[in-house]
């Protein structure tokens, strides 16, 4: 069967308007966005573990996958999230009557080059805010510091002391580390200023975040 000219026209135009479409419904669906599974966290079983009544009372977890979350190291205390380019974030944050704080948080990016920057932002600010004071509290006296650690791509021991009347009133210990496209971090108010120890942690994440897409 031999084609005319008209319809080898009309079907060269079908398929090239079939590859316009195609081209646009790519174009407009949402691009892949990596998700942090359920109990991914090393903290994350444990935190979802019901309590009875009387545990709850003197004990507790909060989870939060909100991308605008702050960093649980943030030397500036911002309300909300400053650095760009997150395409997931959990946040898990624990408390007891002891009394303690602690959390653990990863932060995924999406490119290394983001998450660079957003710990290079993290640095600074350190830096920038090390004697940022409470207005509301001015009694208390806030000094920041970092420490050179060991982990995944980059990392950095960060926390600070608060003084009163002369006197340590609390240290907060952290660490950030970089693996990739990935940002985790640990905090505790136990213990003297001592990032090392969260570090084994830190180095676990580290591995395991490269089994997300894209993270690695």
């Amino acid at each position: 069967m031999t084609l005319s000219a008209n319809e080898v026209a009309c079907g060269g135009i079908q398929l090239f308007m079939i590859g316009v479409t195609l081209s646009l419904l790519l174009a407009l669906s949402p691009a892949a966005v990596t998700e942090i599974p359920k109990n991914f966290l090393l903290t994350e079983r444990t935190a979802r573990v019901p309590l009875s009544s009387d545990d709850a009372a003197e004990q507790g977890y909060e989870i939060i996958d909100s991308l605008t979350a702050p960093f649980e190291l943030n030397p500036c205390g911002h309300r909300r999230a400053v650095d760009r380019g997150r395409t997931a974030a959990r946040t898990i944050t624990y408390w007891s009557s002891a009394p303690s704080n602690s959390a653990e948080q990863l932060v995924l990016y999406k490119s290394p080059r983001a998450a660079r920057a957003a710990l290079a932002g993290l640095r600074a600010e350190a830096g920038r805010c090390a004697r940022k004071g409470d207005p509301s509290m001015p009694s208390i006296k806030i000094q920041w510091r970092t420490t050179r650690v060991k982990a995944g791509d980059e990392a950095v021991g960060m926390g600070y002391r608060t003084w009163q009347d002369g006197n340590v009133n609390q240290t907060i210990t952290g660490v950030v580390a970089r693996r990739g496209s990935a940002l985790i971090i640990y905090r505790t108010d136990e213990g003297d200023y001592d990032p090392g120890r969260l570090t084994k942690n830190a180095r676990k994440m580290a591995v395991k975040v490269c089994g997300l897409p894209d993270v690695c």
